[in-house]
């Protein structure tokens, strides 16, 4: 279980996240959802310590995260972190494989269990015809599923994923995040996922979370926060909320307003 009580992040005299509290309980995915530069990217690098709070404290299973030794966190908490780039002169495999390092021997070299849990990440991301392929030769959407492939062959149980359908068609946005839901309801791993597509985390998640300006607007299942009202407090965007005719989902659909007018 990962906990963040009360944090605060400050980059110099500003602060990007304020006073935020989280749980994310085994079997549970948290979206959190928010306009850009509301602070989601910076409260997702505190919960695995890659920025340091300014107050407040993260927790790990009880623990404080700092007192975990860095490959005790790599082996607890994966990580797909928001690249601009990320195109590497190794195979698919090589790369995926990489998510195993936390479980390495003292030598270093993957065992059997490693190669079959990569090969078996690289059926579910639809990537094992990609094995051999360089990461360099892949397209934007392809590397995207690598890294989560990677993520998923950490066999962790907690993941920490910003942007995980980024560069990804429909079919493979809800593939992938049926994978990492997958994970929550077999595995009782937990997740926290920051995305903003509204539809795909009012499908996907049990309880959002909204954030404005580093601070939380609304915390809760997705019905109870995605209302017009507090999506046009954070997003000053008037929506219609209806039900998924298929899902019951909440459906959240922009309305543009010009001269008055619908």
């Amino acid at each position: 279980m990962l906990e963040a009580k009360n944090i605060t992040v400050n980059y110099g005299a500003r602060a990007a996240v304020v006073d935020v509290s989280l749980r994310a309980e085994p079997g549970e995915l948290i979206a959190i959802i928010g306009p850009n530069g509301a602070g989601k990217s910076t409260l997702l690098r505190a919960l695995n310590s890659s920025v340091r709070t300014t107050r407040g404290e993260v927790l790990l299973d009880g623990r404080p995260l700092e007192s975990y030794a860095r490959r005790a966190v790599a082996r607890r908490i994966a990580v797909v972190a928001q690249e601009a780039e990320l195109r590497f002169p190794v195979t698919v495999m090589e790369f995926v494989l990489g998510g195993r390092y936390a479980w390495s021997s003292a030598w270093g070299w993957e065992t059997e269990r490693d190669v079959e849990l990569a090969r078996g990440v690289l059926r579910e991301t639809e990537l094992e015809d990609f094995e051999t392929r360089l990461m360099n030769e892949l397209s934007g959407g392809e590397r995207q599923r690598a890294v989560v492939a990677r993520a998923l062959a950490t066999d962790a149980k907690v993941f920490l994923l910003d942007e995980p359908t980024a560069n990804l068609d429909l079919a493979h946005q809800a593939t992938m995040l049926r994978l990492v839901r997958g994970r929550c309801d077999d595995r009782e791993s937990a997740a926290v996922v920051v995305t903003h597509d509204v539809n795909l985390a009012a499908e996907f998640a049990d309880q959002v979370m909204l954030l404005k300006d580093g601070r939380e607007i609304a915390f809760g299942p997705p019905p109870q926060v995605f209302t017009p009202e507090l999506l046009r407090k954070v997003f000053d965007l008037e929506v219609l909320v209806d039900a998924h005719p298929v899902t019951g989902a909440p459906r959240i659909t922009p309305v543009h307003v010009i001269s008055g007018k619908l």
